[in-house]
């Protein structure tokens, strides 16, 4: 009995010293270096820079809680920056200097196109990457996603199925004109939307497509003036949202037709008239304030919102918010790993739950993330209602879990 024991313990120091030697041959690097990448020139430059300064606000906020807990100790985050001017191929350069620099893990990204890019290159170094933006729906397809590639904010055809779930269910809208890109932003969008005017009972009238930095939507305009539409749909984003409605506004289109935009910031409300604004609607990733519609989530968001505003004077927008999230949940999973591996992250972020501002969240199978919030529908407030000039919508209502998202069978799965 005596040597079964003696050998026992022997094979358990064995065991151990083994083990702290496999974990002494893995990287344990004194600081983590997290690359931030995404198009802080071209037309979405705004929007793009608040997402830059809500992650450099995490960053401060982990380093100042002593930095990320490893098992070999604190571990401070720095943030390498790089500016991918929104074009694929300025991108992908940019990404492999990230990865050359030492990079431990990516976030970033405004341009959806770009996501799908960047995924294909993490096949090949393996690095650890969450997009701050909604990628695209074919990165999400079986066998498409990189080991450590997942998405905190599901794909295009999400957005445009729960438009037509919202306007069609929720308000009655019937007739949509819709105006998007010609990439697959705007395609899987729309491609959503269809699906669900098919389910919910709505019509599209019209379809023009415009690429983003297009100066005149003018003619476009004309042909929805000439639909009289329930509701005009605009797909573009940020600064070329702006350049859109303030035309169809000084056309006289908002007589005739509710504006909407797809997936909106707090930026688009405060660029647009204040007499269109009041009526505007449109869906979020997030809204800063929820004070009038969820106490709990108004309180999860209450260190982000209090700390933004320390730092920066404003409350962070929607994309901020987006960019926060996705780097969060990537520092998260590396503790939660105990490592910088990338196979060894990447499975953390398949198997367990992440404490968002949004709540409780978890990746499926094919790396989108779901919850109970994954969406909100939001509505302009009136120049009377507003607290301040950022104090722009009250959230009217909410979507998560897997309704919000694509069958998987219709993925491969």
């Amino acid at each position: 009995m005596k040597k079964l024991c003696t050998f026992l313990m022997i094979f358990a120091v064995l065991f151990m010293f083994s083990a702290n030697l496999a974990v002494a041959k893995e990287k344990q690097p004194k600081v983590f270096k997290l690359g931030f990448i995404t198009g802080l020139s071209g037309s979405l430059a705004h929007a793009a820079e608040t997402q830059r300064k809500c992650v450099k606000l995490l960053v401060a906020q982990i380093n100042e809680k002593g930095g990320l807990d490893m098992p070999w100790g604190r571990v401070p985050v720095e943030m390498l920056v790089k500016d991918d001017e929104m074009k694929l191929d300025v991108g992908v350069r940019r990404f492999r200097e990230l990865v050359e620099a030492g990079c431990h893990g990516i976030t970033g990204s405004i341009y959806n196109p770009m996501s799908a890019a960047l995924n294909e290159e993490c096949k090949i170094t393996g690095m650890p990457y969450i997009p701050g933006c909604v990628p695209a729906l074919d990165s999400f397809r079986k066998g498409n996603p990189a080991t450590a590639t997942y998405s905190v904010a599901f794909t295009p055809w999400s957005i445009g199925w729960l438009m037509g779930d919202a306007l069609i269910k929720g308000m009655g809208k019937k007739t949509f004109f819709w105006i998007g890109r010609p990439d697959s932003w705007g395609h899987t969008m729309l491609d959503g939307l269809k699906q669900s005017c098919k389910a919910f009972g709505g019509k599209i009238l019209g379809v023009e497509t415009l690429p983003k930095g297009a100066p005149d939507f003018s003619a476009a305009i004309n042909k929805a003036l000439a639909a009289k539409a329930d509701v005009f749909v605009n797909n573009h984003f940020g600064g070329d949202a702006i350049t859109c409605f303030k035309q169809a506004y000084d056309m006289g289109l908002h007589k005739y037709s509710m504006f909407f935009n797809t997936w909106s910031t707090y930026e688009v409300a405060m660029g647009i008239p204040e007499a269109v604004a009041s009526k505007f609607h449109a869906l979020v990733y997030h809204y800063y304030d929820m004070t009038g519609f969820s106490k709990e989530l108004a309180e999860r968001g209450r260190a982000l919102r209090e700390d933004h505003i320390k730092m920066y004077g404003f409350p962070p927008d929607a994309y901020s918010v987006l960019a926060y999230t996705g780097a969060s949940v990537l520092l998260q999973a590396v503790e939660k790993a105990g490592s910088v591996d990338y196979k060894k992250v990447g499975k953390v972020l398949g198997t367990i739950k992440f404490e968002t501002v949004k709540g409780p969240s978890w990746f499926r199978v094919d790396h989108q993330m779901t919850g109970k919030y994954l969406a909100f529908l939001v509505k302009g407030k009136k120049p009377s209602e507003k607290k301040n000039k950022y104090d722009v919508y009250k959230v009217i209502g909410a979507y998560g879990g897997d309704m919000a998202l694509p069958p998987l069978k219709s993925l491969g799965y």
